[in-house]
C-alpha cells in the first residue's frame, strides 16, 4: 500500500474525522444520549461502533435497543441539535487538511463532500471554517437514504462530478466506509483519526494509499 497519494481528477471527501476533528464530539453526543436513557456500561462501546451510520440509522438503533417511545425523527433531532452546538463553536479543521485542498484546487481537481452527517450541519461546519469554497457540492447519506456500508452515496456523488469511480479518490477515516469505496472501484485513501486508531493497520491493508498526517503528504 503506497503512502504517496495519487492525485486523481476528482475527489470525494468525508467530513467528520477526515477534514474536521469532530468524531470525539459525535462520540460524546451519542454516549451522553445512551447513558441518559439507560444504556449503562455498554454506552461507550455502542457509540464507538456506529460512526459510519447516518443520524437516522443511529436513532433507529437507539430506539430499538433502549425500547424508547420517542419517534426516530425526534431522537435524530435531539442528537443533531446537540451536535450543531459543537459544529458552530468548537469543531476545528484537521491540521494540514486545508493545504492539501489548496494543492488539489491548484491542479483543477473537482471536489465534493459525502458525509453521514445531515446537510445543514455539514454546511454549518464547513461554512464556519471557510472550507465550503473548495467543494462543488455537499451530499449527505441522509439525502440518499443509505449509510456508507453501501456505495450509493459515493456513486451518486461521482455521477454529479461527471466522474467514473477509478478516476475518483475517496478520502475516509472510517473502516467500513473505506472498504465500501474500495469495493465500488474508487481510489480509496485511508485518513488517520484517533477514534479509529485500533483499525488503522487494517485500513492501510484495504486502502490504495494512506494519510497518517495531512502535513506529511
Amino acid at each position: 500500500m503506497p503512502t504517496d497519494v495519487a492525485i486523481k481528477p476528482f475527489a470525494i471527501f468525508d467530513m467528520d474525522g477526515t477534514l474536521v476533528d469532530s468524531m470525539g464530539c459525535w462520540h460524546r453526543v451519542y454516549t451522553e444520549f445512551l447513558l441518559t436513557h439507560g444504556a449503562g456500561d455498554s454506552a461507550k462501546s455502542i457509540a464507538t461502533h456506529i460512526a459510519h451510520m447516518t443520524t437516522y440509522e443511529a436513532s433507529a438503533l437507539f430506539r430499538d435497543l433502549l425500547s424508547l417511545d420517542d419517534s426516530i425523527e425526534d431522537i435524530a433531532a435531539a442528537l443533531n441539535g446537540r451536535m450543531a452546538e459543537f459544529y458552530r463553536s468548537e469543531v476545528q479543521e484537521k491540521v494540514g487538511a486545508r493545504a492539501w485542498l489548496d494543492r488539489l484546487k491548484d491542479q483543477s481537481v473537482r471536489m465534493c463532500v459525502v458525509s453521514s452527517t445531515p446537510e445543514p450541519l455539514i454546511r454549518a461546519c464547513l461554512s464556519r471554517l471557510d472550507l465550503m469554497p473548495f467543494f462543488s457540492f455537499i451530499l449527505s447519506c441522509d439525502t440518499i437514504g443509505k449509510g456508507k456500508e453501501e456505495p450509493d452515496a459515493y456513486l451518486a456523488a461521482a455521477n454529479r462530478l461527471g466522474a467514473l469511480p477509478h478516476e475518483t479518490a475517496v478520502y475516509e477515516d472510517a473502516p467500513v466506509a473505506l472498504l465500501t469505496a474500495k469495493k465500488a472501484g474508487f481510489y480509496a485513501v485511508a485518513v488517520y483519526d484517533g477514534p479509529s486508531a485500533d483499525a488503522w493497520e487494517k485500513m492501510c491493508e484495504t486502502a490504495d494509499a494512506a494519510v497518517r498526517d495531512w502535513r506529511l503528504i
